[in-house]
């Protein structure tokens, strides 16, 4: 295999350099089998690879241009997963970073046959080769037998290792480019980690972790082709590296041109820091729920001992919310149960609450600045907030065990009542922070300010502060606009306003919403609870929080 392999890239190599600065090579002459522009160089470094496997094999080759093709005499021996060119605009541009990439492994018996290795996955790979063709240098990798590198003009093979940095901030971490996330862009512009790096090869920067020049390589969106990673897989594998999805599961890519993935590499100390940013860190996490439910309806208590038993045909560990403990232990014999009672969220990984928008305001109140997702099971009245009907909550559950989901970040708010006295924190809010009067009828006249600066004064029965998730609650009704769930913002909506061009004001997520009673006294309402009374000269001061819903 690494003959072949090794012939491949030579002639590659050999083809492609006289055509890099020749302007019919940037031509677009097709869309190619995995869906995008094929250019001219493309299609002429896969021919070129392509007729050389052929010459000494016979084999299913799967390439970006072609999609899936056997060639060669007889039935095919192997599988080679094959991108001629990765790093295209580099090589068009003389740009010296870019590659041909190329992964070999045998057919089973139980695979013989084109359609036959669709049943194969890139596990099954074992060998791979990547070689910058600008530089020269040449990685490889073969299953159990280690990670080396080649330098140009060297003549013996070097073992590669990943690196040992163990703090992001130490570490220096490639970025795929194309549609990043808000979180990657959070993620560049706080600085979380030493340095950023773009280099538009997806192949070389893994082999650059693999060698420990880059520390990780992170691409969140689903959009990594089996043909990019192939052989680079292999090396990274082999040079101690960990590589999975955003949310720390197996690649697992079957051996199809249409596989698409996100995309995190790194050293082990590192992996689990990475995912905790990018991904669902719970999922890495011993499963050990916490129940919270309504206590006033019987179908929700007895959907709670269903829930147990459950959990306990599974093996999980459970706590219960200690008021929910008491009425059943009245109800059931609760000592063949596994549970306990919640004491310490930080034993929590996951929260199941039975019950309506008003149990999930609780459950969220009840966590705080904890990050801890929550999964909703409908029993109530509304059920805006919840996610499950009863008759999926084992299928919910069984989600949470498999690592089988994705987690829905919300935007909480943060309110401190500030006075001569000093300050007060008030419980986070999941829907809205509302300012009203204590007198019906009775206007308050509120001055609100954004990061310190003056924005307006408002006339009016009281002032809403909502988050996305709130903003089809009561900002709605008070004639707010409706926010995506998922958006870190906030919105200022007067009730009832004297004057008509008081109008609902959307703020980024980040800012100080810093709001003054001018005259009277008010009330500060969270997600529908009186938490305070603000006096004359007292200031409320709102900012986000990250929170999970």
């Amino acid at each position: 295999m690494f003959h072949i392999a090794r012939k491949v890239v030579e002639s590659i190599e050999k083809g492609v350099k006289p055509l890099i600065g020749w302007e019919g090579s940037e031509e677009v002459v097709k869309i190619g089998a995995d869906g995008t522009p094929t250019k001219r160089i493309d299609v002429i470094a896969e021919n070129i690879g392509i007729n050389t496997i052929e010459r000494h094999c016979s084999a299913v080759v799967i390439s970006e241009e072609i999609g899936v093709k056997k060639v060669g005499e007889g039935a095919p021996e192997y599988i080679v997963v094959l991108d001629p060119i990765d790093g295209t605009y580099n090589a068009l541009n003389n740009l010296p970073i870019y590659a041909v990439s190329i992964a070999i492994g045998k057919i089973a018996g139980k695979y013989r046959g084109l359609e036959g290795v669709r049943g194969m996955s890139i596990e099954d790979l074992e060998l791979g080769i990547v070689k910058n063709i600008a530089t020269g240098e040449i990685y490889y990798g073969r299953v159990n037998k280690g990670a080396y590198i080649l330098e140009k003009n060297d003549r013996e093979w070097k073992k590669i290792e990943v690196s040992n940095t163990k703090d992001l901030k130490d570490a220096t971490v490639g970025v795929f480019a194309y549609g990043l996330t808000t979180n990657t862009l959070n993620f560049i512009k706080d600085r979380k980690v030493r340095r950023i790096r773009i280099f538009g090869s997806v192949a070389l920067e893994m082999c650059y972790v693999a060698r420990g020049a880059l520390d990780a390589f992170i691409n969140v969106n689903e959009t990594t082709r089996l043909c990019d990673i192939a052989g680079s897989y292999v090396i990274l594998r082999e040079s101690g590296g960990v590589i999975t999805d955003r949310d720390g599961r197996p690649l697992d890519m079957k051996l199809d041109i249409g596989e698409r993935r996100s995309l995190i590499c790194s050293n082990r100390a590192l992996h689990r820091k990475l995912i905790g940013i990018f991904g669902n860190k719970w999922a890495l996490k011993p499963t050990k729920f916490a129940i919270i439910s309504r206590i006033d309806r019987e179908e929700a208590l007895n959907l709670v001992v269903q829930v147990m038993d459950y959990l306990e045909s599974r093996g999980i560990d459970y706590l219960l919310e200690e008021e929910l403990y008491n009425i059943l232990k009245d109800r059931i014999d609760i000592g063949r149960y596994r549970c306990k009672v919640m004491r310490d969220l930080r034993e929590v990984s996951h929260m199941l609450v039975i019950g309506g928008d008003g149990t999930v305001l609780r459950a969220s109140r009840l966590i705080g600045k904890n990050e801890i997702p929550i999964i909703s099971i409908d029993m109530g009245t509304v059920g805006f907030l919840t996610e499950f009907s009863r008759d999926e909550v084992f299928k919910a559950i069984d989600m949470v065990i498999q690592g089988n989901y994705e987690i829905e970040r919300r935007t909480k708010c943060s309110c401190v009542v500030k006075s001569r006295e000093g300050q007060k924190l008030l419980p986070d809010a999941l829907n809205e922070v509302v300012l009203i009067t204590k007198s019906p009828a009775k206007m308050v006249h509120f001055q609100v300010y954004i990061n310190g600066e003056f924005v307006e004064e408002v006339r009016a029965d009281g002032i809403i502060v909502s988050t996305p998730t709130g903003s089809t609650a009561y900002s709605l009704s008070a004639g707010g606009p409706i926010l995506e769930p998922s958006m870190d913002a906030f919105v200022i909506v007067p009730i009832c306003p004297f004057k008509l061009f008081s109008r609902p004001l959307v703020v980024d997520g980040n800012s100080e919403i810093l709001i003054k009673i001018a005259k009277k006294s008010a009330l500060v309402v969270i997600d529908g609870n009186v938490e305070e009374t603000l006096k004359k000269g007292n200031a409320p001061s709102q900012w986000g929080s990250t929170g999970i819903y």
